[in-house]
């Protein structure tokens, strides 16, 4: 009785180890600007995702499952971001989603929970997304912390009166009130100005101001706030510019007919972060899609995003426990991210799901996508 007892006990043993379900395959969706809007922010990220995926699916070893990737095209509209979700979950029944656009991120709260999918946002973090659910990361630079190298800048270069245009999303109104903070702190005169979306007529605006006698200016806006700079020195108006890494968009610069060359900002190249890695990156990127990531920053960011959720994915068919769900499995694997050597420099994952170790300089508009850093 006691070999039939043995016998049947492992017999259980490796029947319970036969019929654990494997992971085969797994389905990773993106949502961002790829047409309309911020395209830049857009397309370089969704690019260096699918680079990453194919990458894997080539070399992928025996145990490791397949990726599948599905994109969608937001416009850059927080409107989209429920209605190409669905479609994602509909059509690709997704696990996991990347979304470059914070006010998408924020509009899909409840419905990533709900499905349970694994949220990353590799295009921006701040506050307001490090307060969300912990389905919900962020593998990007700071936008508080970015942006108010330019408050301090200002400061820096002693001017009083600072007059401050911003496009009315999450985002560019976070970045604006970032350096309000800054500039108010040291009793500095500051004016915030929300602009609509589509607005290309500044003049009434930049009137007031020129009377005013504000001395610095800064935009945080998208290519038709090229016109503010534009309009500006048509008016007299020979005060210096400030602003967010949109300077560098070609229809900004060429809204501005020019006039943006001189105009200072936050930004991100390879030597911000890890220069060998990421110019590898780069050239494998070229290689692949015959051009240049229309943005080096957002595109190197989603590129640390999708290879840290890849590492993780590798494992999960020799660590994830069978009674743990996929997304609970992947969710603590992401924030026990440490020191991940990333193109962007040495990442690891807070107790908020926020990536640190991903920090910009101060550079100078010289020319149509030209650009120099400010020692």
């Amino acid at each position: 009785m006691k070999v039939l007892f043995f016998v049947f006990s492992v017999g259980l043993i490796f029947t319970g180890c036969s019929n654990k379900v494997e992971v085969k395959e797994l389905n990773f969706g993106y949502i961002g600007p790829l047409s309309t809007r911020a395209t830049f922010l857009g397309v370089g990220p969704a690019k260096a995702i699918g680079l990453n995926i194919e990458q894997y699916n080539e070399n992928r070893k025996e145990g490791e499952p397949k990726i599948n990737y599905f994109t969608e095209d937001d416009k850059w509209e927080k409107s989209l971001a429920i209605p190409k979700y669905q479609k994602l979950r509909n059509e690709h029944n997704i696990d996991v989603l990347f979304i470059s656009n914070s006010d998408g991120t924020v509009a899909l709260q409840d419905k990533i929970l709900e499905d349970n999918v694994i949220c990353i946002n590799p295009l921006n973090s701040d506050d307001l997304l490090s307060a969300l659910n912990d389905h919900t990361f962020k593998v990007a630079k700071n936008t508080e912390d970015a942006n108010g190298l330019v408050g301090h800048r200002i400061i820096e270069l002693g001017y009083k009166k600072t007059a401050i245009f911003h496009f009315p999303n999450d985002y560019m109104t976070r970045a604006a009130k970032s350096v309000e903070k800054i500039l108010l702190s040291e009793n500095l005169n500051c004016k915030l100005i929300k602009t609509e979306k589509n607005k290309t007529d500044f003049t009434k605006e930049l009137k007031i101001l020129k009377a005013e006698e504000y001395d610095s200016y800064i935009i945080f806006g998208y290519n038709k706030y090229g016109y503010v700079i534009k309009q500006a020195r048509e008016l007299g108006i020979n005060a210096p510019f400030f602003g967010a890494n949109t300077f560098l968009e070609e229809e900004f610069f060429d809204n501005s007919a020019g006039t943006g060359i001189g105009a200072e900002f936050a930004f991100f190249t390879t030597v911000d972060g890890n220069e060998f890695l990421a110019n590898e990156f780069i050239d494998d990127y070229k290689i692949r899609y015959n051009e240049s990531p229309p943005a080096i920053w957002p595109t190197l960011q989603a590129c640390d995003a999708s290879r840290i959720v890849i590492d993780a994915v590798r494992e999960v068919n020799k660590s994830k426990p069978e009674n743990i769900a996929f997304d609970n499995w992947l969710r603590d694997e992401l924030f026990n991210t440490t020191y991940f050597e990333g193109v962007c420099g040495n990442l690891s994952i807070g107790k908020d799901g926020a990536a640190r170790g991903i920090y910009f300089s101060l550079y100078k508009c010289v020319g149509r996508m030209e650009i120099e850093k400010i020692e």
